[in-house]
């Protein structure tokens, strides 16, 4: 591995800039941004111009209606996809350069879909002769969904050459210049700025021309991320023109009935900083001097300080999970206006010109998705009171813990799922890169990354959440064929790929009643499917530096009446096993001869 040149970001661990090998013109070459995407075939970007006083040309109306918070803004009904998902199980991720040959390890394995094949990165991919289009075509030949994409904020000078055309796109800070984010120099772009909705749009328009299934967009919520100082980014960023225009919008939408007097007693905003409530509602607002409120009253080098009493307003974003009912402009306006742009947009292309329905989806828990791609790195909220899960659980000397069960993780990303697009869509989770989460899983044994796969797999099954299995990506990490994980993951997949399998991970439905096993640190979760069939779902946390097996386990379920059978699933076995069984009181008793690392108990 190259060395590692990481910077967390709070809140998120999330790595901030690449792993890196020494020369950084060499890193920007093999490395990529927050999730590695990579630049291929490049001369290192340019340095940053000289910073301007404005950035980001705004749009010339507020949205639809006047824009304000979620329960304001519309929703164009075309903006949800057609394409049934529902015959994704087996996710592979196997990221690299656009122009490469198709990963032989995706055609071997054979998942169900290879969700972020490639990702345009700086320039490389913004003309369609950088790709190789052969290789979405070998995936369908081969009944793979090929899924591409771009980043969707991270921007490079070279991209917008000349002062001006970047300057109407990027994102600022509170005094109006352009944040460049080290060690790769990079921007971040204004979602708010149509000129650069446009220009990403432009590139998922020449991958859907190309014969992409779809495109992932990773991180559309970082335009706010501001300077890293230390440990920490300051959140002093996304306060361009575009944004504020918009911001201004929002609060008149938000407090239509608010006078003058209001808007002065309540948040000292007085006839000097131009908030205008009182034109149509297309317009209002638009002509907000937000910094200069913010220069006015010494909050530039700080704009979120709790004493400036809009910044509550603006709000905070903890990226990849965006929250608009909590009424704030960030919350509401990356996900509702700006995503919702994005996606309908792209959907009309594809539909107009092909006939064509696309899956799309982001990093994080988006509305609007197909299905979602939930990076794993630290600082997530995942756990209990939005702390942070550790997913990839070690011991003190470096082992896998597989003591832990990530399974109430897995089925609270579902349910933040349901909660921000208010739909039930497929929900998926990889490990993203280069994050502490990867680095923790690459320092395992070998031995003990298989294991890791065998647990962990079928646990985010159990929540109905689809586990990537991790191939490749672009930034130096050995892939599977080097760790020696290839025959796993073969085996994996077509294990769960068999349509008897399959059928045991989609449109389940969680039961209340309580699975119990006769031995202890067995994670367990009680399904339904729509044919009526209840599954117990057991994994063996028995671990130290491998599985514990346990033998004769005596497990006891509920189910509403006698089944006919009741069957084994494991990928463990070597075939489904009818299981002797009995059944009292509203109760199903099999004894598991052989509990390795996991299986299904299936009451038919």
């Amino acid at each position: 591995m190259p060395a590692l040149n990481l910077i967390f970001r709070s809140g998120s661990n999330r790595v901030f800039g690449c792993a890196c090998s020494l020369l950084l013109a060499v890193a920007i070459a093999r490395c990529g941004g927050l999730s590695g995407q990579t630049s291929t075939n490049l001369s290192p970007p340019s340095p940053p111009p000289a910073t301007q006083s404005t950035c980001a040309t705004p749009a010339a109306s507020n949205p639809i209606g006047g824009g304000g918070i979620y329960t304001q803004i519309a929703i164009n009904p075309g903006v949800y996809g057609k394409r049934d998902p529902s015959g994704l199980t087996v996710f592979g991720f196997s990221q690299e350069g656009q122009n490469l040959p198709a990963d032989p390890q995706v055609l071997a394995m054979s998942p169900d879909i290879v969700s972020r094949a490639w990702q345009r990165w700086d320039r490389g991919g913004v003309q369609p002769s950088d790709y190789n289009w052969s290789y979405a075509t070998q995936a369908r030949a081969a009944g793979i969904v090929f899924i591409g994409g771009t980043t969707a904020t991270a921007l490079f000078a070279d991209e917008f050459p000349s002062v001006t055309a970047l300057n109407s796109v990027v994102s600022c800070d509170a005094t109006g210049k352009p944040v460049a984010h080290a060690p790769l120099n990079f921007y971040r772009a204004s979602l708010a700025s149509p000129a650069y909705r446009r220009y990403i749009i432009g590139i998922g328009e020449i991958q859907i021309d190309g014969g992409v299934d779809g495109l992932f967009f990773d991180e559309p919520d970082f335009s706010y991320d501001g300077a890293t100082s230390g440990n920490e980014n300051n959140g002093d960023e996304g306060f361009d023109d575009a944004n504020i225009a918009d911001f201004g919008g929002f609060l008149c939408g938000k407090y239509p009935n608010y006078s003058p007097a209001d808007w002065q007693s309540k948040y000292g905003i007085t006839t000097a900083d131009n908030l205008n409530c009182s034109k149509s509602a297309a317009t209002r607002g638009r002509t907000f001097n937000y910094r200069g409120y913010l220069e006015r009253n010494g909050w530039q080098a700080s704009p979120l300080n709790k004493s400036n009493p809009l910044a509550a307003e603006w709000g905070t974003i903890l990226e990849g999970h965006p929250e608009p009912q909590n009424g704030t402009f960030t919350g509401t306006y990356t996900s509702l206006v700006y995503w919702q742009d994005i996606v309908l947009t792209l959907r009309k292309y594809a539909r107009q010109k092909y006939n064509k329905e696309i899956y799309i989806t982001a990093n994080g828990i988006f509305p609007f998705v197909d299905f979602q791609m939930q990076g794993l790195w630290g600082g997530n909220p995942d756990g209990p009171g939005g702390s942070s899960v550790n997913y990839c659980p070690r011991t003190a000397d470096g082992h896998l813990d597989g003591t832990q069960s990530l399974l109430a993780a897995f089925m609270a990303i579902k349910q933040r799922s349901t909660r921000i697009d208010g739909r039930v869509v497929p929900v998926a989770a990889f490990i993203d890169w280069p994050t502490d989460v990867m680095t923790d899983y690459l320092s395992l044994p070998a031995s003990e990354k298989s294991d890791y796969w065998r647990m962990y797999v079928p646990e985010a099954l159990a929540a109905t959440v689809y586990l990537n299995l991790h191939l490749a990506d672009t930034v130096g990490d050995p892939t599977a064929t080097q760790l020696g994980l290839m025959p796993l993951f073969n085996r994996t997949a077509a294990f769960y790929k068999m349509p008897a399998h399959a059928a045991l991970y989609h449109n389940t439905t969680n039961l209340p009643g309580r699975v119990t096993a006769s031995v202890a640190n067995i994670g367990t979760n009680l399904t339904q499917l729509s044919d009526g069939r209840t599954v117990a779902h057991l994994i063996n946390h028995n671990y130290s530096q491998g599985f514990k097996e346990q033998d004769g386990v005596r497990v006891s379920f509920p189910v509403a009446r006698a089944p006919r059978s009741v069957t084994l699933v494991s990928p463990d076995y070597r075939a489904d096993t009818p299981v002797e069984f009995t059944y009292s009181g509203g109760q199903v008793q099999v004894t598991v001869p052989k509990l390795v690392a996991y299986i299904a108990v299936v009451s038919n």
